[in-house]
């Protein structure tokens, strides 16, 4: 049991230093309970948990054991424990390890001498360009290709395809299901725990169930960096090999709150690994609606930050101080409406129906709507909960970006966030980017003379 304290206490300093040196990762570890399996070769997460061989944790260096937490929640964040479908789970582990050692390694993190890194593809695409098992070589098992069979060393990766992003996130999307209540969010605005990890910690349960789990599938870590599980069920057991868990857009949607909040915090520590960003960012427009995308910034532009003076109570049953991820709340929420001749009703009613709604949530504290289209032709200032329920539009003349900023600017007004709903169909921006947040919502068909992606800012695609 000392052995085990032991580890455990190590572990924790681990996720401390991530904290500290790597906010992000370090923030994404810190919503995750903490156990030993000793079924486990190193160090592995199925997205509920991190689990941890206590003989590797006590005779590794402390650098590897940060690599090896950072890429697990950097797979799980990407999703790799959701996607895997009836893939052969070794060969599946290898590809995610190719895909992520590159981003581990751009952001700062120690690999192993050997680790081969495949930049620029998809998790999906470097599975397919590994080779296939042959016959007699474990087809079927956890038994990965042997490293160097199907991966170039550093610096000899594969062709990239044309449509590959440098992001791991584009191109396999998981059947859509309705999300998951709320149920599975913890006090500290994290999700998808299930109801045992609220409060847990991360020294074992009990002399005796610090072991493996019954059923759980054999240990894969073919780079020693770390390996993801696959999801579990909806009841909280393993997934079976091949079978996608049955709440899987509730659990990627919890990753993906988790992952741009912990964004926002290590951005706000000025460490965010530039590389991991645009991947995210990239990951997010191509599974996330419209709606998910903007109520992710409205959310986004409430301050939060690490809190010591709240602990974690996930881990201070344990005696371990962790610090807990509080919001304290939004500033003023500024909504441009482009009323020109081009304007979308429909579009706007959308668009007008989901700000109240997060509006209703947030409770900024207060909202300034201007409508603009030369000119600005309307404003009113409005609590959160007094927002009509549509806008009369005004105005139908041309489009110029330039005037409802040069009001906010005359005001002295720097909203948290300022969302501004057109089609994007002009090309008269001010010269100078604002000092706060805009979110572009665009309803536009990207056709007209001017349409083309703004210099600054978010740009969503309101498409239904």
């Amino acid at each position: 049991m000392a052995a085990r304290c032991e580890s455990a206490s190590r572990l924790s300093d681990c996720v401390t230093a991530l904290l500290r040196d790597q906010p992000f990762f370090g923030s994404l570890a810190l919503r995750l309970p903490i156990r030993p399996d000793a079924a486990r070769e190193t160090l592995a997460s199925d997205g509920r948990e991190i689990r941890y061989s206590p003989d590797w944790v006590a005779n590794t260096d402390a650098d590897l054991i940060k690599t090896a937490i950072g890429r697990v929640v950097l797979a799980c964040a990407l999703k790799h424990h959701t996607r895997r479908g009836e893939r052969e789970p070794g060969r599946w582990q290898q590809a995610s390890q190719l895909v992520t050692h590159g981003l581990l390694r751009d952001a700062g993190f120690n690999l192993p001498p050997d680790a081969e890194a495949w930049d620029g593809i998809t998790v999906e695409q470097a599975y397919d360009r590994l080779p296939e098992p042959q016959e007699g070589d474990g087809e079927g098992t956890d038994s990965p290709p042997s490293p160097g069979d199907g991966g170039s060393a550093a610096g000899q990766q594969p062709d990239n395809d044309d449509d590959a992003a440098s992001g791991d996130d584009n191109d396999s999307e998981p059947q859509q299901q309705e999300p998951q209540g709320e149920d599975g969010r913890d006090d500290n605005g994290a999700a998808g725990q299930d109801d045992s990890a609220d409060g847990g910690d991360p020294l074992p349960r009990d002399a005796s169930s610090g072991d493996s789990d019954s059923g759980t599938p054999p240990s894969c870590d073919p780079s020693g960096t770390g390996e993801v599980m696959d999801a579990p069920a909806a009841g909280g057991d393993d997934a079976g090999a091949g079978q996608a868990p049955p709440d899987v857009s509730a659990e990627e949607q919890a990753w993906d709150e988790a992952m741009h909040q912990a964004l926002n915090l290590a951005k706000a520590q000025g460490a965010v690994p530039g590389a991991v960003e645009e991947t995210i960012r990239d990951a997010h427009r191509s599974t996330l609606d419209w709606r998910s995308l903007l109520r992710r910034y409205m959310t986004d532009a409430a301050a939060r930050d690490y809190s010591w003076s709240v602990p974690n109570r996930r881990f201070i049953d344990s005696g371990l101080y962790l610090p807990s991820i509080r919001s304290e709340g939004m500033g003023m929420l500024a909504v441009i409406i482009d009323t020109s001749g081009s304007v979308d009703s429909d579009a706007l009613a959308a668009f007008w129906s989901e700000v109240r709604e997060v509006a209703a949530e947030i409770e900024p504290e207060r909202i300034l709507v201007l409508q603009v289209d030369a000119a600005v032709q309307d404003e009113e200032h409005y609590a959160p909960g007094e927002l009509p329920d549509q806008i009369v539009v005004e105005g139908r003349w041309g489009t110029d970006f330039r005037p409802g900023f040069a009001r906010l600017a005359e005001q002295g007004i720097r909203p948290a966030v300022c969302l501004y709903f057109t089609d994007m169909d002009c090309d008269r921006y001010p010269e100078v980017e604002p000092p706060f947040p805009v979110v572009w919502a665009d309803y536009g068909e990207g056709v007209g003379l001017w349409c083309q992606p703004p210099p600054w800012g978010e740009h969503i695609r309101i498409r239904d």
